[in-house]
């Protein structure tokens, strides 16, 4: 599944009225609409928990919170969409279990670089709208 193709199933099926931000190529959310700022990640392999970046939750959290807009987090995987609502998450505490990885530096895992990156990790069964 594509980024195109989630944001098009979120759409379709919760009404959620998402925009990709695809224009704005510093942008640091995929989507936005009146209520939500949304992260959209595409994973090829399926993990009971999901792997969330610490300084993306902190920038898009930050920015949903100075906009009255809530954080979602929104993971396909081969079983399934899986959208997690980052800003109630924080809210009720959740215990992302946060740790320092040495990872590839961009987004699809590829290439050769690596670095350290802050992550923590939300179960499938904490998502929100499915």
């Amino acid at each position: 599944m594509t980024q195109q193709e989630l944001l098009e199933e979120l759409n379709k099926k919760f009404n959620l009225e998402l925009v990709g931000t695809d224009d704005d190529k510093f942008c640091r959310w995929d989507a936005t609409s009146d209520k939500y700022l949304a992260e959209l990640k595409c994973r090829r392999a399926h993990y009971n928990t999901q792997m969330i970046e610490y300084d993306k939750l902190d920038c898009v959290k930050e920015e949903a919170d100075k906009t009255g807009k809530e954080f979602l987090y929104c993971v396909s995987t081969p079983k399934g969409i899986y959208v997690f609502n980052i800003s109630k998450l924080c809210q009720s505490n959740y215990e992302f279990h946060w740790e320092n990885k040495y990872l590839p530096s961009n987004t699809d895992f590829a290439g050769t670089h690596r670095k350290s990156k802050k992550v923590g990790y939300i179960d499938v069964n904490d998502s929100t709208l499915f």
